[in-house]
């Protein structure tokens, strides 16, 4: 049993990974044996204070514990579950067993594996008897981790398909997002600990996690403290049972009901105010109240004001607050950039604005105007709030300013790219557990995200030569210029969203179905009519999403933000690079890192345009010449038209 579902794990795996997810598999691979090797590393070394050595391991088995948690939150559906064999005679338990035996032949198990390693590598510091016990230790932490995930992911499930696991996953995606962007300022909070070392409060509660129990019976054994070595290790183990009885009983089809979405009462729905007549009207309803109600658009409207508040809050470590004012212009540009798919996101369910000709261009406004009233009041309360926290009224011009055309740009980009560039997503009824089962939007995202930027900068420009040339009436005049720059970008790319939605519908429904770009890409070529991103080799998507990170990291954190502080006047350093080297080389570095940004950037967009370019040659080419004998029974079929498929679709 075991030996089968491994080899049924491995021959899905072979024949569902793509070259996409390859290369984001690299890079995920790659940084966690990065991870892997500093923690090995970690448990060598010696520090001042006795005890900050297992502290410092007992954090860093905790980090690890939380990284297999939230891991299936954005992992999506593992290769084999409980679901797929519910239909088979196999005793739970058996099943159970044979999963989780499934489960530990995977990369990220041996790279946890690795990590954990740091236990025996700590016990041989201390002696061969604490070795001999760190053995079973690792064993059963290893254990610990992946029956936490494989638990986690069905509770998950639970309220994955409710507002409030729609709340739940945008939160933890924002709070690793924004951890990961900026993970290398916990180097200053490391080098305060190894000088003072860590409170014994939170000492004691981290040792008291059952991440821990392996490290404080490794040590117990180095003492030759017997009780606290094996009793430990026993109530580890009994975790482990526990995680696994749970599991196996949970183990099967998804008893719990679906959530019911009610509708509006017979009252309420007469009550239309002049926004909700005619076709556009009815259209910007039935947005609103999928705005409300679908779990999907609930992650959307969390995950940008969750990021920027999350965002905002990590510079307070050194007192910095001049970020607050520009939380709202973060929460557009990231509810764009998250909301890129938004004609996708509701499936096949376009066919209802096909089949209505002439009607493209108000369900595209509708979507516009849907979008603005979730996002606009919200982001203007978030740039108020934050210009008032912060309490600095010269940095009320570029806040408006940003906020007002991220808005206005975001609303056009969005429609336009979730067009032109549509994902495929499950219907809604059949909606995923994870957001990476709701098809692979990263590419429109980071599309989304810098194009958005690109038009928050003419109003950012005339703002900082306002600041510049000290003209306070140029540095308001940012704010009317960013007014129209968004009502430009709203109406110009809202037209020619609509445009395409009316001449492209039929295949952009195709793919809403079946997932490939038209039915003449198999006569042009197998690549034909596919995006860039999906045909794109899994070596040059990695590189290309590389630049892009790249791109982002120098821009943003190490180019733009301190740009802002020393525009502000203000003299904290916080964590950026530029402002820790000496003034007269503070300017340069900052040039340089936006250089670097834009080298990246660009790099990115050489390797998506070269992929693209070569499909339109791919499209444009003659289609090969037909390999079929009998050239009158094809002319025959050709002369009959298109009314001879037509009857054969109807008498089907």
């Amino acid at each position: 049993m075991v030996g089968v579902l491994i080899r049924m794990k491995l021959a899905v795996l072979r024949h569902s990974t793509t070259d996409a997810k390859m290369a984001l598999s690299g890079l995920g691979w790659t940084a966690g044996i990065c991870l892997a090797v500093t923690t090995l590393v970690l448990a060598s070394f010696d520090f001042s204070h006795p005890r900050l050595l297992m502290d410092l391991l007992a954090v860093t088995f905790a980090l690890w514990a939380l990284g297999w948690m939230v891991g299936p939150i954005f992992a999506g559906e593992p290769a084999l579950n409980g679901e797929h064999f519910h239909r088979q005679p196999i005793p739970r338990r058996t099943l159970a067993m044979g999963l989780l035996a499934a489960a530990l032949v995977a990369a990220t198990t041996a790279i946890t594996l690795v990590a954990f390693g740091a236990l025996i590598v700590f016990a041989v510091r201390l002696s061969w008897v604490a070795v001999v016990v760190s053995v079973p230790a690792v064993v059963l932490l290893l254990l610990l981790v992946v029956l936490l995930s494989r638990v986690v992911t069905l509770l998950f499930r639970m309220l994955a398909k409710s507002r409030l696991g729609g709340v739940v996953t945008a939160t933890v995606t924002a709070a690793m997002v924004s951890l990961c962007s900026f993970s290398w300022v916990l180097i200053i909070g490391v080098s305060l600990l190894l000088e003072y070392g860590f409170p014994p409060t939170f000492s004691t509660v981290v040792r008291a996690l059952p991440s821990s129990w392996g490290l404080i019976a490794v040590e117990a054994a180095g003492r030759g403290d017997w009780l606290w070595a094996v009793g430990p290790l026993v109530a580890l183990a009994a975790v482990v049972v526990a995680l696994f009885l749970a599991w196996s009983a949970l183990l099967g089809p998804q008893r719990i009901a679906r959530p019911v979405v009610r509708g509006s009462s017979a009252q309420q729905a007469v009550r239309r105010g002049p926004l909700f007549r005619g076709d556009q009207g009815a259209a910007y309803l039935k947005e609103l109240r999928t705005w409300w109600r679908d779990p999907v658009r609930t992650q959307g409207i969390v995950m940008g004001p969750a990021f920027s508040i999350i965002t905002a809050l990590f510079p307070l470590i050194f007192g910095f607050t001049a970020g607050f004012p520009f939380v709202g212009a973060a929460s557009a540009l990231m509810a764009a950039a998250t909301c890129a798919n938004l004609y996708g996101q509701d499936g096949t369910a376009l066919w209802l604005t096909l089949t209505v000709p002439g009607k493209e261009k108000a369900d595209v406004r509708a979507r516009q105007l849907a979008w603005l009233t979730v996002f606009g009041p919200l982001t203007l309360a978030l740039t108020l709030v934050g210009c008032l926290l912060h309490g600095d009224a010269s940095l009320v011009p570029w806040a408006l300013a940003g906020t007002l055309a991220a808005l206005g740009g975001g609303s056009g980009l969005l429609v336009w790219v979730s067009v032109v560039a549509l994902v495929p997503g499950p219907d809604p009824h059949k909606s995923k557990n994870s957001p990476m089962d709701h098809g692979d939007v990263t590419g429109q995202s980071f599309l989304v995200f810098f194009l958005v930027a690109l038009a928050m900068c003419p109003a950012l420009g005339v703002a900082w030569a306002g600041h510049a040339l000290d003209l306070p009436a140029l540095l308001w005049a940012s704010v009317p210029v960013a007014l129209l720059t968004g009502v430009l970008c709203h109406v110009k790319l809202g037209s020619v969203a609509a445009r395409t939605l009316r001449d492209k519908g039929p295949e952009l429904l195709h793919l809403m179905r079946s997932g490939k770009a038209t039915s003449t890409a198999e006569e042009l070529g197998e690549d034909a009519g596919k995006s860039p991103f999906a045909t794109m080799s899994g070596k040059r998507q990695t590189v290309m999403w590389s630049a892009m990170a790249v791109g982002i990291l120098g821009l943003f954190p190490q180019g733009l933000a301190p740009l802002g502080i020393k525009l502000s006047g203000s003299q904290a350093k916080v964590w950026f690079l530029a402002l820790h080297v000496p003034e007269p080389w503070q300017w340069p570095v900052i040039a340089v890192m936006i250089v670097i940004a834009l080298t990246g950037f660009w790099g990115a967009y050489l390797l998506y345009r070269t992929e693209k370019s070569r499909l339109q040659a791919a499209a444009a080419a003659p289609p090969p010449p037909s390999q079929d004998t009998g050239g009158g029974d094809m002319r025959g079929t050709g002369a009959a038209g298109p009314g001879a498929g037509a009857d054969r679709l109807t008498s089907a």
